[in-house]
């Protein structure tokens, strides 16, 4: 559209130049209305200009000028001739009259009321555009130019959108009349129907005309019609690649690292008996294989260490629960000695009897708890014992609530203490004496107590005796009574290991003391030891049986 606009603005200033060129209009310069042979020839001079414009010209084939003097038609396609018809006549001064306001474009086969046209009055089949001489500023009636486009060069302008013999290109007028088409006929393709064609449009924003280009969907996608293919190609291969590349990473990479993950997480809970199947050669193969073997090591490393710690739990619990019996024994039997040497054979017989209830007691049938009661009675022939001992110098109180005794108790844990607030705190005092035992529940924690009124412990053996008990809490064996090297506390070490063993880091021991004023030793159990061991009735790690994932 650009360039037949610029071509029909070149016939414009073409057409001006000449309607405004002196020598042409000397030329036109007449004044008499017949043809006289003057007139005649300068007509032929007229002719002869304008046909040298034409030949020069590669846009205009047809230069035709009207001159209302002589009312005649000059044209450089068939010479001259007079307008006689009053109706061709009546359509010039029409003419004249739209090319007095600006240049008038003349459609191809544009019929008039008086059935006139352009082409019939010039011989013209495509544009033509008409202006008015400058004859008009002299006084003279106006005369007009007409100028023809070619037609060959209209073609050009149009063929370049011909891409294929099925593409059409028509140049319309707003009514819809075909200006100019290529090619020249249009057949219509009765295979290509018009819904199977794209059909594109552009008015001229000057001129009255619209150029229009049909050509078939086919042809358009035609070139692009083998890349399409093969990008369909390309995308089916990427996404099969993409699903073998995935399915290949799974097989080789994700799904055995599930599996190692799965059975490590199962490892860490406790199930040593998963086991890994694989025919891999591979590093995850070798990790798999690693696994397994690692995890059947692991759990006959835990048996073993198992097996092994609970033997010697329950070893070390008899051997410090059977210390207990001859140590007391040997203190006992001395007792009977001295008080053979300062009494009669009464109190003797009083002594065995309360030493024969004591060890009676002690055996329990096997046993390794008594209730708090059963402590207290068992307890109680000890004391008698060391009553009669030392001449009845101290007395002994019981402060035991009745809701804490039958709560069970390891046995022989209350004994040593009080053996030590007898020997070490009331054996120097010779009257006057009160060992008092003390039992309730408080926050959840079993308390039981030793308290006498005796010499006291001072300030550098009690702090002495507090290291020796944090040094006991803080030891992660449970063998730390043996590997105690200070034997001068024995009683406090057995009974603080002991505690440890059988009711876990919750139980403490705390002695307090003021030299002169007496000792108290305080034993706190909780009454449900979280991961207590049962020594008697044996505990047994179940593993269950191999299962293969």
């Amino acid at each position: 559209m650009n360039n037949l606009e610029l071509t029909v603005q070149h016939v414009d200033v073409l057409s001006n130049l000449i309607a405004t060129n002196a020598k042409v209009l000397d030329m036109m310069a007449i004044q008499e209305t017949e043809l006289s042979p003057l007139t005649i020839v300068k007509y032929s001079e007229l002719l002869r200009e304008l046909g040298n414009i034409t030949a020069v010209s590669q846009v205009v084939s047809q230069i035709t000028i009207y001159h209302a003097e002589t009312n005649t038609i000059i044209s450089t396609k068939f010479g001259g001739r007079r307008v006689d018809e009053a109706a061709e006549q009546a359509w010039i001064a029409g003419l004249v009259a739209q090319s007095s306001q600006r240049t008038t474009v003349l459609m191809p086969e544009h019929k008039k009321e008086n059935r006139w046209s352009a082409d019939q009055l010039i011989a013209a089949d495509t544009l033509s555009f008409s202006r008015l001489l400058d004859l008009s500023q002299s006084g003279e009636a106006p005369s007009l130019i007409i100028m023809t486009l070619h037609k060959n060069k209209l073609a050009a302008i149009l063929k370049p959108l011909l891409t294929s013999e099925h593409t059409s290109v028509v140049l319309r007028n707003r009514e819809g009349h075909t200006i100019a088409a290529a090619p020249e006929k249009i057949q219509k393709d009765t295979a290509i129907t018009e819904l199977e064609r794209l059909k594109v449009s552009v008015d001229s924003p000057q001129y009255a005309w619209t150029l229009e280009v049909m050509l078939p969907y086919e042809e358009i996608y035609e070139e692009t019609k083998t890349m399409r293919q093969y990008t369909y190609l390309i995308i089916i291969s990427s996404l099969l690649l993409a699903l073998f590349i995935s399915w290949g990473i799974y097989n080789r990479i994700a799904a055995p690292l599930w599996q190692l993950t799965d059975a490590m997480k199962s490892l860490i809970g406790g199930h040593y008996d998963i086991r890994l199947r694989t025919r891999r050669k591979d590093e995850f193969g070798y990790l798999m294989h690693a696994y397994n073997r690692m995890a059947s090591h692991q759990k006959h490393l835990i048996q073993d260490h198992y097996e092994q710690q609970l033997r010697i739990v329950q070893t070390e619990l008899s051997f410090l629960q059977s210390q207990i019996n001859p140590h007391f024994l040997y203190n006992t039997l001395d007792s009977i000695y001295w008080t053979a040497q300062n009494y009669e054979a009464e109190e003797i017989s009083e002594m065995v009897l309360n030493l024969s209830q004591f060890f009676r007691l002690s055996l329990h049938k096997g046993k390794d708890t008594f209730t708090v009661a059963e402590t207290i009675e068992h307890l109680d022939y000890y004391i008698r014992i060391q009553q009669v001992r030392f001449l009845d110098s101290f007395q002994v109180k019981y402060k035991v609530q009745e809701a804490c005794k039958s709560i069970p108790v390891l046995k022989l844990l209350l004994q040593p203490l009080v053996e030590n607030a007898v020997i070490h705190g009331l054996e120097k005092k010779r009257s006057g004496g009160m060992l008092i035992v003390s039992g309730y529940v408080q926050g959840g924690l079993l308390i039981l107590s030793v308290h006498d009124n005796g010499s006291g412990i001072q300030a550098d053996r009690l702090q002495h005796i507090h290291q020796a008990l944090q040094e006991i809490a803080d030891e992660v064996s449970p063998l730390s009574y043996l590997k105690a090297s200070d034997t001068g506390l024995y009683g406090l070490r057995n009974v603080c290991s002991r505690m440890k063993m059988y009711y876990g880091k919750e139980a403490r021991l705390i002695c307090t003391s003021e030299w002169g004023m007496g000792t108290k030793v305080t034993m706190m159990l909780p009454l449900n030891p979280a991961g207590k061991t049962s020594i008697s009735a044996g505990h047994e790690y179940s593993f269950d049986q191999e299962r293969v994932i």
